[in-house]
């Protein structure tokens, strides 16, 4: 059987074998990761045994838990994941990076590639990163399906319902504040701080009823 080219951590390996256990595929990076998972599209990750075999075809995707260094503004940092979220990014560094800073990539010969917010990041060891300050960042919500443009992304809810009246959004300053997850309204409490991002809706509602 010919080789199987893999992918681990992003790392392209040539495998001779076609049937491999977790624990020899945990092996063929270094240092040894620990855990390793199958990277599958559209579905949940699958986790792999160490005793479990696996038939290796071309192209297939794997990630480790192994420990990769990075570097964010010129510091080097440990993360124990091949995909952490922005969010989880910001809280690599002690203090956090704050919210009125962007992260980009640092892609060499390349144009740096801004991590926007929420988005999934791949991380390789010797990933490197900078951040700096935003210029003014306006986020657009939606409240009760009319637009309210937002300066920055954390508030509270009553700081969403102020902004909301402040635009011309026929609300009270004490109805109800939901954000929509999915299919369903969450309640947002007034001093609740949340982090909002570009397209968010949400529902202010007179009383108790917010069903």
């Amino acid at each position: 059987m010919a080789p199987s080219e893999i992918h681990v951590d992003g790392q392209p390996i040539v495998v001779a074998k076609r049937k491999v256990t977790g624990a020899q595929l945990c092996k063929l990076v270094e240092p040894h990761a620990e855990h390793i998972w199958l990277d599958l599209d559209d579905a949940q990750d699958h986790p792999v045994g160490a005793a479990e075999t696996l038939l290796l075809e071309e192209g297939m995707r794997f990630y480790t838990d192994r420990a990769r260094t990075i570097v964010i503004d010129k510091v080097e940092y440990q993360v124990r994941s091949a995909i952490i979220t922005e969010d989880q990014l910001r809280l690599v560094p002690q203090p956090p990076v704050p919210e009125d800073h962007g992260i980009w990539k640092d892609i060499v010969d390349e144009i740096d590639d801004r991590i926007q917010d929420g988005e999934l990041v791949r991380i390789t060891d010797g990933d490197r990163f900078f951040t700096k300050p935003l210029k003014n960042r306006e986020i657009r919500i939606t409240v009760n399906r009319q637009p309210v443009v937002l300066q920055g992304v954390r508030h509270t809810g009553q700081q969403i319902k102020d902004a909301a009246i402040a635009q011309n959004v026929a609300i009270g300053s004490g109805f109800l504040l939901s954000r929509k997850t999915e299919r369903k309204y969450k309640p947002v409490g007034d001093e609740e701080q949340i982090r909002v991002q570009a397209g968010d809706e949400f529902r202010a509602v007179d009383g108790d009823d917010n069903s």
